[in-house]
């Protein structure tokens, strides 16, 4: 994902994300929830862990009618209009991709909640909202995309009203003293250099430490491993399921997608990388 010519503080997911939609909704739950699920009893459907991951974050968040969040790196808008539809949220979505875009306004008019859902074309750090606009924030598996986290934590602070809170899905190392050895593991390497995700991945307790350096006051930290587990398995019987048609839409998306979740699950498998939901606020004074 990552090249010699991509911005410092946003890599280039293009390779995913402008990929015809088609492919993603032959492969995700049906919300086209793009991250980890969430699984109370260890064997619920992909559709069942993705609405209780959703239900599970709202808790965390407090979250409550008329309350106004930020998703950043929205993806295909499944999280958002959920919050819209289901907690009569008004959520902004950010992407860089006008596919993702256009996918979400005409899933949100069909939904019946363009008036709650608006969704820009920005980078993270060219957010042109006025300070304090948001009582949430969301980066759901996007902020590895962004080597320079301080700047994206420090400008998310001033987007948050005081009490506001932060809440991070992510992929994380299980230590950040072993990021070395681990960018020189095959797996490890293999992800990075078809998809430059691991070089901007951090420990959880680093993504933490960065958090309270931009003024953010902890809340929680939990390790959710085991369920991406079970979401990354869950979305290889999907390709495997519906291999035939995807290849008919994109063949090197359909290859792409094969290397990058075997290669992802793999890795979970081995415990080196963890998936870990932060929270975090803003101090209320």
């Amino acid at each position: 994902m990552a090249d010699a010519a991509s911005p410092p503080l946003l890599r280039n997911s293009g390779v995913h994300y402008d990929t015809q939609p088609r492919i993603f909704e032959l492969l995700l739950d049906r919300n086209m929830n793009y991250s980890s699920g969430y699984y109370p009893r260890g064997d619920e459907s992909l559709d069942a862990g993705q609405v209780a991951k959703l239900e599970h974050i709202g808790r965390s968040l407090s979250l409550a009618r008329g309350d106004r969040m930020l998703d950043v790196g929205c993806g295909w808008s499944g999280p958002a209009l959920y919050y819209a539809e289901h907690h009569r949220c008004r959520v902004t979505g950010v992407t860089l991709s006008d596919v993702q875009r256009d996918y979400g306004l005409a899933w949100a008019a069909r939904r019946a909640v363009h008036d709650d859902y608006r969704i820009d074309l920005h980078s993270v750090m060219d957010l042109p909202y006025a300070d304090g606009s948001f009582d949430h924030i969301l980066f759901l598996e996007s902020i590895i995309h962004m080597p320079e986290k301080d700047k994206v934590f420090a400008r998310c602070l001033k987007l948050l009203r005081p009490g506001g809170r932060i809440l991070i899905q992510e992929s994380c190392y299980d230590r950040d003293s072993m990021r070395e050895k681990y960018l020189a593991d095959r797996g490890f390497e293999e992800i990075n250099r078809a998809f430059g995700f691991t070089g901007d991945m951090v420990s959880g307790g680093e993504m933490l430490r960065r958090l309270e350096e931009a003024g953010f006051h902890p809340l929680g930290l939990e390790n959710v491993s085991t369920h991406y587990i079970r979401t990354l398995s869950q979305w290889l019987q999907n390709l495997d399921r519906h291999a035939e048609e995807m290849q008919t839409v994109s063949k090197s998306a359909y290859r792409m997608l094969r290397q990058y979740l075997m290669l992802a699950l793999a890795t979970y498998r081995s415990g080196h990388t963890l998936c870990h939901l932060v929270t975090a606020a803003r101090p209320a004074a």
